[in-house]
This record gives structure tokens, sequence and C-alpha cells, in this order.
């Protein structure tokens, strides 16, 4: 997979030749070795600096600190016109150069929020042929969560796998089977690491610096023009082939070898025995996806921004008003920001590059994810939803017109009464597609048997581009809105359950907490033991088992209210004290950290979908023979909380 970036030499012996022209646009080399030359020698703690760089106010910085993850990562950091700019350090994938004019349009896209689903990525590793089905979300989080972690593995894949986990958690996310596959996502920094990884074969880099012969192209080189073009003579498209060690097989020489910590060696097993066995025996497999992955980064020029003319609101209070309505409006441009009209070399070489300016009649694809659905009271499914105007725009996609432009008027819901219980917030986050149909590019015209400087590049590679493309679509931009409203987000917190002393029993405690303000809280109940009646036998169980249970009365219940913390993790509180002030009973709320719909059904016959967990512990801890946890669930209607009805109005 071909990847886009310019990075210094920091580090290396190889520097671009002398007789090489000198590149044109994009990153420098200058600005990359100013950004490596602070880095920690450790590869996490350099890939965690990157990250922060990246994000940080710079533009021009941020785009250096993208070319410095990279060709710490293994990306040979070339010119669309041919010469190199930069060599990784010791190994480098083969097959996956990233042409420098395209870096500073790849941070700006992470900086900005493209995104694609993991759900996406799938998709593109079943479309270049690595796996023979596409893998699920837990599949692909699993390897990648587990990447190169290993005590001994190469720094190459330290750099990427600490790379991608860290654009993660800049986010406050984290990659792994757990995760909301609706709010989990990669940015096309990460989407680029993680494909060049888990598709390119490595080669060692020449370290005297002198020009290697260049190995002939091989069948699938030859046909699909995919990995590095060999030019027949020594002009700049040759010049990146001089970097890599002797023909003919660099897949196998030298550190290669031995190197620990390949992504691919995760994903494999994703396939059959049968499946890994070839993949284990076709390089060619994984050199195949070179100039699909070049357009997925030139498609970044595609750019949507996202913007609304107001980013908060309320629910009505009268039916009709519009002054609670949000305009969502979406504008499509093609800019690369450089100047490139044609790429003479590697693996785009042929490919015209359109005029900068609006993209006129492109259908924008519109989606959203509202965890309130469903959560708050009746009529209330939807925080924001399309005006019946716009309906069709919902389902159908619009049309940009000639500015490039395409709208989206959304409106909340009436309360009835209005005004009446809690003040509450939720976020509805939308987002904003090009259609994947509608590419920039003519592929007809610009993918096919093109004639070019090197004689191939794109070449046949038209079947797969299309595939590839079509099926990875372009990176979704998003906007959230925040909505409050009047009434009861409605979260219930009980269970009661027996307790197994060894020589005696409690025969029960309970919790009963509500909060009609969501899982922000405050909780109100009561909690507390029934049912059993003080003894010299149920005194000394307690003490064999560390719980120590009040004397002179049969149960007791006391009035809680307690307000979580903003803090992640389990939540706290104190039910009451045992015999001589020692812990007795207390509880602790664990709230899950992803939107869970199954649905749960209380004894009273309500169904509630699962936000966490409450458990009543004794004597401070988990006790160990009897289960005192029960799902903290949300529900519509509690006669502790205010009942308010939403409807949506004709508008």
């Amino acid at each position: 997979m071909a990847v886009l970036i310019c990075v210094a030499l920091a580090a290396t012996a190889c520097t671009a030749d002398g007789n090489d022209p000198k590149p044109t646009g994009g990153v420098d080399q200058a600005a990359i070795e100013a950004v490596a030359g602070r880095l920690a020698d450790d590869p996490t703690e350099a890939a965690e600096q990157l990250v922060a760089e990246i994000h940080s106010a710079d533009p021009a910085r941020s785009a250096a600190a993208t070319a410095e993850l990279l060709r710490r990562a293994g990306h040979p950091i070339v010119s669309a016109k041919g010469p190199v700019v930069a060599m990784p350090d010791q190994v480098a994938m083969y097959d996956a150069p990233v042409y420098a004019e395209l870096i500073p349009l790849l941070a700006a896209a992470t900086r900005a929020g493209d995104r694609y689903t993991v759900d996406q990525f799938a998709d593109l590793l079943h479309a270049v042929g690595l796996t023979a089905k596409k893998a699920t979300f837990a599949q692909l989080t699993t390897v990648i969560g587990g990447w190169a972690k290993a005590p001994g593995d190469h720094p190459v894949f330290v750099s990427a796998a600490a790379g991608v986990r860290a654009l993660s958690a800049h986010r406050q996310q984290v990659l792994f089977p757990g995760a909301d596959p609706e709010t989990a996502y990669l940015d096309p920094l990460q989407t680029v690491l993680l494909l060049g990884h888990a598709t390119s074969r490595f080669a060692e880099v020449a370290t005297d610096g002198q020009p290697q012969a260049a190995a002939r192209p091989g069948l699938v080189d030859r046909l699909l023009g995919g990995g590095v073009a060999h030019a027949a003579d020594d002009g700049p498209c040759k010049a990146l082939s001089r970097r890599f060690g002797p023909a003919p097989d660099p897949v196998a020489k030298g550190v290669i070898d031995t190197a620990k910590g390949y992504l691919k060696d995760g994903l494999i097993k994703l396939l059959s025995e049968e499946a890994q066995d070839k993949v284990g025996r076709a390089d060619e497999l994984w050199g195949k996806s070179s100039a699909a992955a070049s357009a997925i980064l030139l498609l970044l020029g595609a750019r949507i921004a996202l913007t609304a003319d107001k980013t908060s609101t309320h629910f009505k209070h009268k039916a009709g008003s519009r002054d609670e309505h949000v305009l969502l409006t979406a504008s499509a441009t093609f800019d690369l920001e450089t100047a490139l009209d044609k790429i003479d070399c590697y693996a785009l070489a042929g490919v015209s590059v359109p005029k900068a300016g609006p993209l006129k009649d492109f259908t924008i694809r519109w989606s959203a994810i509202q965890p309130q659905a469903g959560t708050i009271q009746k009529g209330g499914t939807h925080l924001l939803k399309a005006v019946s105007a716009d309906s069709v725009k919902w389902t159908r996609g619009v049309k940009t017109g000639d500015d490039g432009k395409a709208t989206l008027e959304l409106k909340p819901p009436v309360e009835d009464p209005d005004g009446e219980g809690e003040k509450l917030t939720g976020q509805a986050t939308y987002f904003a597609s090009l259609d994947k149909e509608g590419l920039p590019f003519e592929l007809g015209d610009v993918y096919g048997l093109l004639s070019n400087p090197v004689g191939f590049g794109v070449g046949k590679n038209f079947d797969l581009l299309r595939d590839v493309l079509v099926k990875a679509g372009l990176p979704a931009q998003s906007i959230t809105i925040e909505v409050t409203y009047h009434g009861s987000d409605i979260v219930l917190a009980q269970g009661a359950g027996e307790v197994n002393l060894i020589l005696a029993k409690l025969p029960k405690v309970y919790v009963d907490l509500v909060s009609c303000a969501g899982v922000a809280g405050p909780f109100k109940g009561t909690a507390g033991y029934d049912g059993v009646r003080s003894g010299q036998l149920l005194q000394m169980a307690g003490e064999a088992t560390g719980v120590h249970v009040p004397k002179g009365f049969a149960g007791r219940d006391n009035k809680i209210s307690f307000t979580p913390n903003d803090r992640p993790g389990p939540q706290p509180f104190f039910i009451m004290k045992g015999e001589g002030g020692n812990q007795f009973l207390d509880g602790v709320i664990r709230f899950y950290p992803f939107l869970n719909t199954r649905a749960v059904v209380l004894a009273d016959n309500r169904i509630g979908r699962p936000v966490g967990d409450v458990e009543i512990q004794l004597a401070g801890s988990t006790f160990p023979f009897s289960k005192l946890s029960w799902p903290v669930v949300r529900v519509t209607a509690d006669p502790r909380c205010p009942e308010v009805r939403y409807t949506h109005d004709g508008t």
C-alpha cells in the first residue's frame, strides 16, 4: 500500500542522491529533521510525542510529524516526480512508498477528524485479497490491540503500533473487542499505517547509500503496477529501487528474517490453515495493494467540511416553532493544497490530478449516532430528526450544488408538558460522507492502460482499483449537536439476594436506587438487609466470614443519596456500618464504557437497557459465596420520576 509522507533521514546513513531532482511541494527534509531531533530514544515514547505534534496548532509541524511517524513505521518517502526524500532505518516496506506532496493533506484530514470505520478497513483487507471473507470488528480490534507489544519486537513495528494506539488515545478511544463499533473509528493516518503493515513486503535498506542493481519487476508488478516502478533507464523513477538491498529476494534478507512483531502474522491467523499456508508462500499477495492504497490517499483530496448554524438546541416547547431547528451544511471540495497536475513516478504514475474547487453533483450521504435513542420517555426516540421536507435527503442522500454544498435541516421533538422534570443534556453526532460510487476521478479514463514514464505503474490495475475504492469509500466528517430537554432519563440500580454465611444466612440484602437524570445522578433510594433475627449463631457465622452483622435487630435500611463522580471506574457508595462500627454493607456501581442494546426484563416486567452493574459488598469486599451483583438499567418510566411525553410535529 502506498502512503503519503516526506520524512527526514534522521539517524540513517541513506540520503537523497545528489543527482536526483529536488522534490517540490509537500513536507521537506529540514522540517522533518527539526521534529525528529527532539524525540525520545524509546520508539513507543517517540511515537506518542509525534502524535502530540500531529495534533498541535502548527499545520507545518503537524505535517512534518506525520512524515516522521510514517518513516519510523517503515514507509519510504518519495516525490511524485521520483526523488527519494527519506528512507526508514534498517527495513522498509517495499510496496509502500508515500508521496511527500500528499503528507500535508493526510495530516489535515487526521486533525480534522476524518474517519474510516473498522468495517471499512475490513472491506479494504478483503478487497486486496488478504482475507477470504471480511473480518469482524472483534477479530480486527483483537489483532490491533495486541500488535507489537512483546519484548524484542522490531522498532519499525513498535513505532507503527504505538502510533496507532496513541492516535486513538488522543481522542480518548481504545481499539478493543468491547468498544462500541458505532463510535470507535480509524483516522486516515491510522488507516495508512495499518493497511501498509497488513499488505506490504519488507526489504532491507541499503546502509552504504550506494545504488543497488535494480531487480526486474515481478509478474505481479508488471501486471498490476503494484510496488515500486522500475524504469528501464536510470532516471528519477528508479531512485527508490536503488535504496533497497540486493536482488532478487529482498524479503528474505538480513534482519527481516528475525524481525518480530509483524501485524500480518496476527491477521493471517484469521484465515483457515490452508489459506495461511498460501499466504506464507505467496509474497505477491502483500504487494498488490500499492497502487490502490496510493489512490485512497489521493482521494483524501476530496474534502468535506461539515458545519451547523447552531451547535446546541433545546426540545420544543411549542409545536410548529422553527427556532430550535438546526441546519447542517456539507461543503465538498477537491484540494490537494499543493501544485500537482500529474504523478510521474511509482504506484500512481500517469494519474492526472483533478483541478481544485467545489465538487458539483456529488451525492452526500448522512448518518447519525444518538446514544440517547430509545432511553428517554415516550416519543423521544430521537434527539433530532430530519424535517419532513428533508426526509428523502436522509434516506437517499442529496446532490451538491454548483458551490459543492448540500444541506440537511433537523428538528427536535416537542415536550408535553414543557419544562417539567430535570434539565437533561444529550448529544447527537451527525456524519456526512461523499457517496462511494461518486469518486472525483473517472476511473475508466484515469486508471486505464495508460502510457507513463515508467511503462506501467498503474497499468492494468483498473479492476483492482475500482473494487478497492468503491468498497472503501471516502472518510466521513462529523459534527456533534448538544441537545437539552426537560423530563426524565431514568436509570435503576436495584437488586436483592441471599447471603450465605456458611453457619447462618442473611435472607435478604438489597439495593433500590433510581436516578431521574441519567447516569450522572444523583441516585436516591434505600439499601440494607432484612428477614433475620440476630443471635449467637449468626454472630459466630459473621465472625467466621469476617462480616460484622449488627446485633439486636432483624433488619435495617438506610436512605441513600449519592452522585457519581466524573471519573471512569467503580463508583462506591456507603450503605451501613456493622457491629462495633466495622464495615458491613457497601455498594459500588460500574458503568459500561459503551452502548449496550440488549434487553433486561425486570421483576415487574418493565424492559430495561443495561448501562452498567451494581454490587453489594460485605466487609468492604466482593462476597465469594453469594451472587450480589445486578444490572443497572435504563427504563422509560418509574413512579419516582416525572413523566413527560415527546412528539415530533409536522414541520
